[in-house]
């Protein structure tokens, strides 16, 4: 994102985000004082400048219904609306270096294998850690619905059958989960030939 760019989302997050908030009586949380609470509202802007307009009005939406404080009219602090932010749209970065690592492992190669990278993806982007063995297991458990039934819609096209609106829709989807997991190992890959 660019410098314009940025300067765009921090704007759309103060109208459809903060703005409204404040204009719903919400207050600063107790526990900050006028300038911490002033540099969380910056971070805010800041940080969720990558959202949607569709998706801050459910970030705000969820805001609205989940305030903090005693009196329950208070902003969440910061943290807590960063993490909903994330659940509700994830920033569209680049690779962090662990997403790197894992993709350039065998740990990456296998998950693009069996099909099971968009669940390994979504939990290294959420814990943001090494997965030892025990969650590699749980991971792949995760992703054995989602890779069946793409293999059975894959299976189906292969022979000619009409797909429901809902299963072209989760192979669409699911196709796009895949090839950004691909894009990630290629990366990794460029990256270490580099």
């Amino acid at each position: 994102m660019d410098a314009k760019e940025q300067a765009v989302g921090e704007a759309r997050v103060q109208n459809l985000l903060i703005a409204p908030l404040e204009a719903l009586g919400l207050a600063r949380p107790s526990t900050l004082t006028k300038a911490q609470f002033a540099v969380m509202l910056r971070e805010l802007r800041q940080k969720l400048a990558y959202m949607t307009p569709a998706n801050l009005a459910i970030l705000r939406d969820w805001v609205e219904a989940h305030p903090g404080g005693k009196d329950k009219d208070r902003f969440p602090i910061g943290l807590k609306i960063l993490n909903k932010a994330r659940d509700i749209q994830l920033p569209d970065s680049g690779p962090s270096p662990l997403l790197l690592k894992a993709f350039a492992d065998g740990l990456g190669h296998k998950a693009l294998a069996e099909g099971w990278a968009p669940e390994l993806l979504r939990y290294l982007r959420g814990a943001r850690v090494w997965p030892g063995p025990y969650t590699i297991t749980q991971i792949r458990n995760e992703a054995d619905g989602a890779v069946r039934r793409m293999a059975d819609i894959e299976m189906r096209v292969g022979r000619g059958d009409r797909l429901s609106m809902e299963d072209e829709s989760f192979r669409a989807r699911r196709s796009e989960a895949l090839q950004k997991c691909r894009e990630i190992a290629d990366q990794a890959q460029r990256g270490a030939a580099a």
